[in-house]
């Protein structure tokens, strides 16, 4: 079967191929007829028509790739299928040990405030490790005791953001890639001049939800960051102009400090100077942030499991 020269051949994307396929075209016309392509300034054009092809083909070969979860190579792609799926992928861990505080003091209670912070050393490094809830005790005697605390490794922090429902773009981050979203709070003051505030909880069940439903939704975005966002006042609460939201969280080394076994205390608890720390646990959980195979892994088993826990492996993927 004879083939026509006159149409350009565009099966092949290696750049040679494509070279190839230019000069065929061009010597099949009458204008070119016995033209020397190899010593010829036009050479160089074929060159950069064969490059600028190459490119395409390539580029256009990769975004079809990111278009796929089972494909995707790219960690914004891999998060954005999952997130189709229903799978929230989970952020860096922070490493937790329990310890018990005891306060030398005759006062009938005392509070220990969310991010007093205790701190380790391993290897001659030091790391901090905080509390990521405030806690209130009673006396039982000569002491006020604060039994089995859990303790995050890394700094408390918190960020907030006054709400403008008019600014389409605004983003509610944790500003830290490091960020534990497990110990996460959401709280939404009224306004600058009203100190009042609501505890929002994270979103498990949309069919539970109301239009008065104070919960939040939680995502990974392409930058790496979490980030928060809320209702629209028909699935689940939004906010209104002026609202604070105030997120609390840690942000932790992940791994490093795994195995901490001793902490020392802050100078004072609640105005208290004689504090004892006892170990019930050592630190363990620190990871770092869920890898795009285990990402590919384990979204479309959660998908095909929807929440539920039928078989063995439903419980399997469930507990992971």
């Amino acid at each position: 079967m004879a083939v026509n020269d006159k149409k350009l051949r565009v099966t092949e994307l290696d750049f040679d191929d494509i070279k190839d396929n230019l000069k065929i075209f061009l010597k099949a016309q009458t204008e070119f007829k016995d033209y020397d392509f190899e010593g010829s300034g036009i050479n160089i054009l074929l060159d950069t028509l064969a490059y600028n092809t190459h490119y395409l083909g390539f580029n256009m070969n990769m975004l079809a790739n990111e278009m796929f979860l089972d494909s995707s190579a790219l960690r914004s792609s891999v998060v954005s299928h999952a997130k189709s799926l229903g799978y929230e992928v989970s952020s860096p861990r922070a490493p937790i040990a329990i310890v018990n505080v005891s306060l030398g003091t005759s006062a009938s209670t005392k509070t220990m405030s969310a991010g007093t912070a205790f701190t380790s050393n391993i290897d001659g490094t030091s790391y901090q490790f905080v509390t990521t809830s405030d806690v209130t005790a009673s006396n039982t005697g000569s002491v006020v005791p604060f039994d089995s605390v859990n303790v995050y490794e890394g700094s408390y922090v918190t960020s907030r953001y006054t709400a403008d429902t008019s600014d389409v773009d605004q983003r509610f981050l944790l500003s830290d890639a490091r960020a534990d979203t497990t110990t996460l709070t959401v709280k939404v003051q009224n306004s600058s001049s009203d100190t009042s505030t609501t505890t929002y909880t994270k979103a498990t069940d949309i069919t539970q939800l109301s239009s008065n439903s104070t919960v939040y939704f939680l995502q990974e975005t392409d930058s790496g960051l979490f980030e928060i966002y809320f209702g629209d006042g028909v699935v689940s609460k939004g906010l209104s102009d002026g609202n604070i939201v105030i997120l609390q969280y840690v942000v932790t080394n992940k791994t490093l400090a795994n195995g901490a076994s001793s902490f020392s205390s802050p100078s004072s608890i609640d105005g208290v100077t004689d504090v004892t720390v006892t170990t019930v646990t050592n630190a363990s959980g620190g990871s770092e942030s869920e890898s795009i195979q285990s990402i590919k892994l384990n979204a479309p088993l959660d998908y095909a499991a929807q929440g539920r826990c039928v078989t063995v492996d439903d419980y399997k993927t469930y507990t992971k």
